[in-house]
């Protein structure tokens, strides 16, 4: 706000009692009063609607970091989970092969 002094002050009141006179002054002064606080709400209300969408783009660039490492994970875990897996088919078919080998061996 632009730095006022007391004559600048001064002078615009006697403008004001001027043109619009004793009468209407104080009408005009809670008009302008109500005017400048509905401003300031306006002001303020895009200011946190402002400061609520960056912090929303903010959260979802957050989660789009951790959607990667999720699905870097999973990634892990799916070949983690196919290398058990062959590994225990390998161990399935030794023990397949050692039942096989014993029951051939009770049959002679």
């Amino acid at each position: 706000m632009p730095d006022m002094g007391f004559t600048e002050i001064l002078f615009i009141a006697v403008i004001a009692i001027i043109v619009l006179g004793p009468d209407k002054l104080p009408e005009a002064m809670v008009q302008i009063g109500r005017f400048v606080g509905k401003i300031k709400k306006m002001w303020r209300d895009a200011t946190a609607d402002i400061r609520k969408e960056l912090e929303l783009e903010e959260m979802k660039e957050e989660m789009q970091k951790y959607k990667k490492q999720l699905e870097e994970l999973q990634k892990k875990v799916d070949t983690d989970v196919g290398e058990i897996n062959s590994g225990l088919t390998s161990l399935d078919d030794l023990t397949a092969m050692g039942k096989k080998k014993d029951f051939s061996d009770m049959i002679k």
